[in-house]
């Protein structure tokens, strides 16, 4: 304000008193028009109307007390003075609220970006965190079922060897607190008492209507929100059946973490149980008869299910064998390349040349597709494995039934008795070796 009213009225008054009736007074005019400018910049609207309007009214003083030519528009010189003022305090008005808006959005980011800052690393050490407890801890899924398939019991009862090494795979996880793993007999019925237990776990009753619905269905069996469990405080039964539906084993769950009774959760104890189920079925079963009962046919249903039901990815890879001297060399190195879970069939097509099949458990399109690439890179002998062989992919979840998927095999690889593996003993068609 004491800005506006030094240069608007004294300045102004100043330079047109002392030019009037003189050789500068035609320029005293002019440079009125620099004060209303400069303070309009300076200051805003405000200043810049108040000081264009405190110079034309010191012109119409002067113009009354000290008559000159150059002071005769004095009504055109002070519209111009105030529409400059106007127009400058104007602009720098749209310029400070551009700033200010500007400068209020720098700060909001920059309170985001602290806050992004103190989040990424509290990430960070979490992560790290993480890391050590997994590094440090138990194996993971696939590593665990491998394991537990690697291992051969030394008796004759492979599920009381076993039982212990099952049941702590499913408390790890799941994330169980309390559980119990009870045998199942010939007839379906409880066997008594658990075989193996972590956390303080109660008997279960062998009426609990879970355990009912678990043995008739074979599915995982969970307890329901208002329901009546019984006085076993039971919250799920997680079967351990193999691909022909026999139930080996149940696991009693007592108690687990409020947010880890989900749906997902008792979706991967299923898949768990069964793999189980499949793992203690080649335990009781003899030698001579692996063959037949880890058929293509059992394999390929057992996964479907899952596939369809939980949403594991399977994938099965087929290799047909040209006939060239190193063929079985290239035999050998298909069934052999591969992971723990894996497993692979030797069959011959309608002229006699021989075809691998593998199978990719938890393996995806992308997964199955970097194993076979792999494979066809590795050097058997001099020469690489593409050059000796043509592959095929197949994905489990893409087919409705394991009759389907057989079928479209045979018609891709020529091989007309995969139908039979699953229930005689074909020449044709025998187990490979599982790496």
């Amino acid at each position: 304000m004491t800005e506006t009213l030094l240069f608007g009225a004294g300045v102004s008054l100043m330079l047109l008193w002392f030019s009037a009736q003189g050789r500068w007074a035609a320029y005293a005019v002019p440079l009125l028009y620099l004060l209303p400018l400069v303070l309009g910049l300076r200051y805003g609207f405000v200043a810049g109307l108040a000081t264009g309007a405190l110079a034309s009214a010191s012109m119409a003083l002067v113009a009354t007390l000290r008559p000159d030519p150059a002071l005769l528009t004095v009504a055109a010189q002070s519209i111009g003075l105030l529409l400059v003022g106007m127009v400058a305090g104007q602009a720098r008005d749209s310029w400070n609220a551009r700033l200010r808006k500007l400068d209020a959005l720098a700060r909001y980011r920059n309170e985001r970006l602290e806050q992004f800052t103190s989040a990424f690393h509290l990430l960070k050490v979490s992560h790290a965190q993480l890391e050590q407890r997994v590094a440090g801890g138990a194996l993971n899924l696939r590593n665990a079922l491998e394991r537990l398939k690697q291992r051969a019991p030394q008796g004759s009862q492979p599920l009381a060897e076993l039982a212990a090494d099952l049941l702590h795979i499913l408390v790890e996880q799941g994330d169980l607190y309390t559980a119990a793993l009870y045998a199942v007999n010939e007839r379906h019925l409880l066997c008594m008492p658990a075989l193996a237990q972590a956390g303080n776990a109660p008997e279960l009753s062998v009426f609990n209507p879970m355990l009912r619905e678990a043995l008739r269905t074979g599915r995982v069996t969970s307890a329901k929100a208002g329901a009546d469990t019984g006085h076993d405080e039971v919250i799920a039964i997680v079967p351990l059946v193999d691909s022909r539906g026999h139930v080996h084993a149940v696991v009693a769950i007592y108690d687990m973490p409020f947010l880890a009774a989900n749906v997902d959760t008792f979706g991967l104890l299923g898949v768990l149980g069964k793999h189980m189920g499949d793992i203690l079925a080649s335990r009781t079963r003899a030698l001579d008869a692996t063959g037949s009962v880890a058929s293509l046919r059992e394999s390929i249903q057992r996964h479907l299910v899952d596939a369809r039901e939980h949403g594991v990815p399977t994938a099965l890879l087929a290799f047909r064998i040209a006939p060239t001297s190193w063929r079985d060399q290239l035999v050998a190195h298909c069934s052999r390349s591969g992971r723990g879970l894996d497993q692979s069939w030797l069959a011959y097509d309608r002229q006699g040349h021989p075809a691998v099949f593998r199978l990719l458990p938890l393996t995806d399109e992308l997964g199955a597709h970097t194993f076979m690439r792999r494979l066809q890179l590795e050097r058997v002998g001099s020469r690489t494995a593409e050059s000796g062989m043509v592959s095929y992919l197949w994905m489990l979840d893409r087919f409705a039934c394991a009759d389907d998927m057989i079928a479209e095999v045979g018609r891709t690889c020529s091989v007309d008795n995969l139908g039979l593996a699953a229930h005689s003993d074909v020449p044709a068609l025998r187990m490979g070796g599982q790496s």
